[in-house]
This record gives structure tokens, C-alpha cells and sequence, in this order.
């Protein structure tokens, strides 16, 4: 027996009669008129105020056992309602739902025991029914939007230009390739749901956004923007709207619209008031529905030069100075999107000339960049990084930029063409500068070709910068005068800035970003501490004695400029132990670690020198062991607490440690005597003052 007829043969109304709902007149009144009007039994109960929908869902539900749906809650695909004419769903109050399988469709009727209907519907669409419940008006109302689906969006676009009169829909071309789009892109003569899409990817456009997502939910479907690193609503629209506009956007990016179990990508290209935009669109089914992401790529809008990046001049001059390097490897690191690509682009633009040979090899090409040779990876086709690297090799290169540096085959081509003669850049997934070296190591490169080859690494963050319109100075309290190392009343004239809202800004304090950067550039000290296998901290350690500025440090000098706020760099920069200080006397930034300023001498520390117990820096001894200690003032003055040092004690002599052979086991790292990771072991470039009063307490 089909699935069309495998239902009870008994009437609605008799269903409704031995649940005790309607009455026997109740039942014969309305029959009498299905006779004059030919309309549903159900129908004319409900009219009448006999029954509601929801009796008949119930009764017919706990009768046959069949299941109740929520129109509302479903997208039902465009290729699903062709399956059923229009005249057919409104003749028996049907909707075509979904294909169960190669051979039934699931059908959501007002009346699911007439077996005409289920006879008509099978022989039209040519599937066998399975019918479930849905109630009659909800049928009604999703026939109107389904089969006059331009309609209803016309509709939604009234409503969302009539909120927001400013927007403006574009004509949208398509990319090369996209031979047979040109009358769908037609935004003024075509579909609405032409219009739909078209108006999310100008309105993100002109958000500044960097990514689009079409998120299905049980009852609608979201769209959100991610502007400046956060996500921000854009539009919330009807669940049946679902369907089309993902439709629309998997046909604008040449992929499979049949195709919804399995992940997608595809790309393609708009023209928005003139500008060049390219987009990468990538799918992925969820509970819901399909997930859609689009990925806005501006080139015209992303400046790709180093001075514009948020660099000190000190950083940005050694970085230019890495680009005039003969040979070796400059990293760059990061966690996504984080502005590692365009920094690198940026390099290369800065690098470029015609007296160079730069390829790269990227996966995917973000910006393409005229002069320079860029590879895409392709792993269907075999082109890895490893086998195009190897390939370039043989292309008489200058410069190599390496997408990512993600396994040891890639790493080690890398660097063997850093060593013969090649400037290589390149990318590695760590969260600051340390670890990218033992990340590497950890790959399985040897430690002292990684020490020999590398030029430095940069570890970088975005942070959003306040809008200039809007933000608001104050004075730190509480946990911020924590984080800059200092009491109230060494905060008094210290002025930080905070977000208000405008609508320069969108309502959200911020617009725009900027860098924040770490730069490890290695010297021979750090050459030989990686050559020995020294320990992530011990590297930081070292950077830190060499000059590295650590990335919350630089973060701290944006907070004090007013460039972005103390808000904002916590939520970028995480606070293990707080990033860096603040002198109260000299306003210049120290490491967490330092107990005295390193500029002028001032104490900034928060903690016993002694015993490490945290303690005001106003109180004069520390109630944990009882030493002395100097509140707020230069140390070794007449001021200060602190009794008269004894004679200096001379540090040990550093121990050069020469390069461990390959394959010889790795030996443990010297330690360093000083309690003060960050402060020169051997103490000679401290003022006298500050190590006298170092010397006495410990």
C-alpha cells in the first residue's frame, strides 16, 4: 500500500464527533454547507467557531499518529514547491514540504484523510505522500508566500529601505567566467530575491565589513557583519526566505544549489560604485539549514603599505630594513585574523621593484598584487605548498612568500631555500613571538638551522581604534590602576579614553583598527640560546634583555596616545601576568616583571622584593616578612626606606654554549641567577641607584 493511502478511512468530522469537540447538529450544519461551498470541513468548523486549528491538529494527531509541523519554523526549497501547482495546493489547502527520498515527498495538509487530495497530489508531482498536520491558515499563508515569493520580498525591501533611506542598491556584475548570470544580476529589472542579496552585500560593503554570515535559526534567518573584528547585526528575515537567498548566493559563487549535505567554497566577483570587490562564499549545512559566509575582500579600500599598519618608527624601520635582507626568514604570527596577510602584502609592496623575482604561494590569494607571481594552492590537483615550493625553487626567485607554514615538509623546503640565498616571508599559527620558534622546532626542524636561518619574528594583534568624534577621556580606577601598576594618587593627571557611540561609529565607540606588534629579531645571544634548545620563556626572556617591546607594552602606548582603550586591549591582549606597566614619575612603559622603571628609576612594583606578597606601593614595610621597602620614590635617595646597600655583588660570567650537533640529545639551558627575568643579568646597563636598592633587599 503507498504511502498516499495508508491512512484511516474515516472523515474528519467523525474524528471531531468521538472526541466530543463538535456535536452531531454541529457535524450535519456543517456538512450542509461543504455541500454549497465545496470547502474544507475544517475549514468551515474553524469559521464558525465550531473547533479551532489546533483541536483538529490535536485530535487528527492522537487519531492517525501522524506528525504536526511549524510552517513558520521551515525554509522549504524553491525546487520542493515545483513539485505541486499552485491551483492543486490551494484546491485541498497543501503544501509540498520536503523530499524524504528518491520516491516520497512529505506534504503538509489542512485535511489529511482526504484521499483525493493524496490520489491528485501523487499523480501531479509524481511522488508518493506522506502527509502530515499543519494548521489551515499557516497552509494559507505560506502558499502566499512560496508561490508568490517576489512578492513577499518586494515587500521586505520596501520595509528594510523604508528603516534605513540611505541605503542605496548597486549594480552588481559578475565575475569573468559567470557566462550565463548576466540577467540575473540586473538589480534594477530583476527578481526580488536578486535584490535581497544584492542589498546585503552593499550594505556590508559599505559597513566596512570584512565578512557576511546567513545564519538559518529555528524561525528566521540572521544576518550578521563582522566589522572592525566584532560581529554586528545587519537584518533579521522570515524563515521562507531562507532557501532563496541561499539559492542566489550558491548560483552568484557557481555552486551546486542541489547540493546541501556536504561543505562548499566558491568565489565571485561584484562592482560596487566603481570598485573592484572580490568575494569568497563558503557553505556549511547546520541543523537549520545551510550556513553561508561570505568573505569581502576590498582592494581598493585595504591600503598595502607598512606606514600605515600602526608601527612605531623604530618597528617600522627595522621591518623595512628585513625587506633589503639577501637571505633568510621573516614570520609573521598571529591567531586569524589578526593582520598577518596584509602585513606581509604590505612587505611585499614595500619590497617590489623590477630588479626582483617575487613569488608566492598562498592558499587562497587574497589581494593580487600587479608585478608580483602568485600561486594558488589546489589540493585536488596536487599543488601543495610543498610541491609548488619546490617548484618555484626552479623560477629563479629573489623573494618567496609562503601562505603558511604548516607542516615539516613545507618548513624545511622553506628554510633550505633561505640558507641558499633566498629572502623567504612567511606566516605561523602561535599566539606571540617565542612560540613561533619552538613552534618550529616542534615541527621537527632542527633547532639550529632554525637559529641560523631566522631573522626575527613578528607576533601582531588588530585592536580597534577609538572614534575620533566621540570618545571620552576619564581618569583609570580599580582594576585599570592595576594594570598600569599604579596607586590613585600617582594616577591623578593620567588621562585614558573610553567608547561612547555615535553614528560616525554605528553606535559602538569604535571605527577602524590598528597594530599592535612584538618584533623578535634574533642576535647572537638568541641565536645560541634556540641553537641549545632553550625553553619558550627562556627565549622571551632573552628577546626582552635584547630590546623586544612585548606586544601589551606597545598596546599600552596606543591606550596612552588615545588612540584605543584599556577595554579593548584586554580583550585583545591576554593579561597572564599584566602585559606591562606604567611609570607614575616618567609615564613610559615597563614589563610587568620590573620592579624599578628602567627609564628613570622610579619603584613600580607591586609586590615585596623579598617575599613576592603583593602590597601597596605606598606602605613603607611589607607586613609578610618585614622588610623595608621604598613607597613611590627613587630608590637610593635620602627618601627612601631602604638602609645602605652592601658591596655589590658581581654576577657570573655568561657561558657562550656552542651550537648542538645534529642529532645529539637535547642538553638543559644554563639558568639565570637574576630574579628579574627582564632586568640584564649582569646587571651592568642598571642605573647604580636601582641595583644598590636591589642588592639591600634581596
Amino acid at each position: 500500500m503507498s504511502e498516499s493511502t495508508n491512512v484511516a478511512r474515516k472523515k474528519l468530522g467523525e474524528y471531531l464527533l468521538e472526541a466530543g469537540i463538535i456535536t452531531d447538529r454541529q457535524l450535519k450544519e456543517a456538512l450542509r454547507r461543504q455541500r454549497q461551498t465545496k470547502e474544507p470541513l475544517g475549514h468551515i468548523l474553524a469559521r464558525q467557531g465550531m473547533v479551532s486549528e489546533a483541536d483538529i491538529c490535536r485530535v487528527l494527531h492522537q487519531q492517525l499518529g501522524l506528525p504536526i509541523v511549524e510552517l513558520e519554523s521551515i525554509a522549504i526549497d524553491e525546487q520542493v514547491i515545483a513539485l505541486v501547482r499552485e491551483d492543486l495546493a490551494k484546491k485541498y489547502t497543501a503544501i509540498p514540504i520536503e523530499l524524504e527520498n528518491r520516491s516520497t515527498i512529505r506534504v503538509a495538509l489542512a485535511d489529511p484523510l482526504n484521499a483525493q487530495a493524496l490520489e491528485d497530489i501523487k499523480f501531479q508531482s509524481g511522488y508518493f505522500v506522506r502527509p502530515v498536520l499543519a494548521p489551515p491558515s499557516e497552509i494559507v499563508e505560506a502558499i502566499a508566500k512560496y508561490y508568490h515569493i517576489d512578492a513577499s520580498v518586494v515587500e521586505i525591501l520596501e520595509n528594510i529601505i523604508k528603516n534605513d533611506p540611505i541605503q542605496e542598491i548597486r549594480e552588481i556584475v559578475p565575475s569573468e567566467g559567470e557566462e550565463n548570470l548576466d540577467e540575473l544580476m540586473k538589480v534594477s529589472s530583476g527578481p526580488p530575491i536578486v535584490r535581497l542579496a544584492n542589498w546585503v552585500i552593499t550594505r556590508a560593503v559599505e559597513m566596512r565589513a570584512s565578512d557576511i554570515h546567513v545564519e538559518p535559526q529555528d524561525k528566521w534567518v540572521g544576518v550578521r557583519c563582522r566589522v572592525d573584528g566584532l560581529l554586528q547585526d545587519l537584518e533579521r528575515l522570515p524563515k521562507w526566505t531562507q532557501g532563496a537567498l541561499v539559492s542566489r548566493i550558491k548560483i552568484l559563487a557557481t555552486l551546486d544549489i542541489a547540493e546541501k549535505r556536504l561543505p562548499q567554497d566558491g568565489s565571485f566577483r561584484v562592482e560596487i560604485d566603481n570598485r573592484r570587490i572580490d568575494l569568497r562564499v563558503s557553505t556549511l549545512p547546520t541543523a537549520h539549514g545551510e550556513k553561508i559566509v561570505i568573505r569581502i575582500v576590498d582592494q581598493e579600500r585595504s591600503a598595502l603599505h607598512l606606514d600605515s599598519l600602526g608601527l612605531s618608527e623604530q618597528a617600522l624601520n627595522r621591518i623595512r630594513a628585513y625587506g633589503q635582507r639577501p637571505q633568510g626568514i621573516v614570520a609573521v604570527t598571529g591567531p586569524t585574523g589578526s593582520g598577518k596577510s596584509t602585513l606581509l602584502y604590505s612587505l611585499l609592496q614595500h619590497i617590489h621593484s623590477v630588479t626582483k623575482n617575487i613569488l608566492t604561494v598562498e592558499d587562497p590569494i587574497e589581494y593580487q598584487i600587479s608585478g608580483i607571481n602568485q600561486v594558488q594552492v589546489d589540493e585536488k590537483s596536487k599543488k601543495t605548498f610543498a610541491a609548488i615550493l619546490r617548484a618555484m625553487l626552479r623560477q629563479d626567485p629573489d623573494v618567496m612568500m609562503i601562505g603558511e607554514v604548516r607542516d615539516l615538509e613545507t618548513a624545511q623546503i622553506a628554510f633550505r631555500a633561505s640558507i641558499t640565498g633566498h629572502l623567504v616571508l612567511s606566516t605561523v599559527h602561535t599566539n606571540d613571538a617565542a612560540s613561533a620558534v619552538t613552534r618550529l622546532v616542534d615541527l621537527g626542524l632542527q633547532p639550529y638551522m632554525v637559529a641560523s636561518s631566522l631573522i626575527s619574528v613578528i607576533s601582531m594583534r588588530l585592536v580597534r581604534l577609538l572614534c575620533p568624534k566621540c570618545k571620552d577621556q576619564y581618569a583609570p580606577v580599580g582594576d585599570e590602576l592595576r594594570i598600569l601598576g599604579l596607586t590613585s594618587r600617582e594616577a591623578q593627571g593620567v588621562g585614558l579614553f573610553r567608547p561612547v557611540g555615535c553614528e560616525n561609529c554605528n553606535q559602538t565607540g569604535y571605527r577602524g583598527r590598528t597594530g599592535i606588534f612584538e618584533i623578535l629579531e634574533l642576535d647572537d645571544p638568541l641565536r645560541r640560546l634556540i641553537a641549545a634548545g632553550g625553553a619558550e620563556s627562556m627565549i622571551r626572556a632573552a628577546a626582552v634583555e635584547s630590546g623586544m617591546t612585548p606586544i601589551g607594552e606597545d598596546g599600552l602606548m596606543k591606550v596612552m596616545a588615545g588612540e584605543t582603550s584599556l577595554e579593548e586591549l584586554r580583550r585583545v591582549v591576554f593579561y597572564e601576568e599584566e602585559a606591562a606597566r606604567l611609570c607614575p614619575s616618567c609615564r613610559q612603559t615597563a614589563a610587568a616583571e620590573y620592579h624599578f622603571c628602567p627609564h628613570c628609576g622610579h619603584t613600580i612594583t607591586a609586590a615585596c622584593l623579598k617575599c613576592d606578597r603583593r602590597v601597596d606601593a605606598t606602605w613603607e614595610f611589607c607586613p609578610g616578612c618585614g622588610t623595608h621597602r621604598v613607597p613611590s620614590v627613587i630608590a637610593g635617595t635620602d627618601e627612601s626606606l631602604i638602609p645602605a646597600p652592601e658591596p655589590a655583588r658581581a654576577a657570573p660570567a655568561r657561558v657562550p654554549v656552542p651550537p648542538r650537533p645534529p642529532g645529539s640529545p637535547r642538553t638543559p639551558s644554563p639558568q639565570r641567577t637574576d630574579v628579574r627575568r627582564d632586568l640584564p643579568a649582569s646587571g651592568e646597563s642598571c642605573p647604580s641607584k636601582i641595583r644598590a636598592a636591589r642588592n639591600s633587599t634581596l
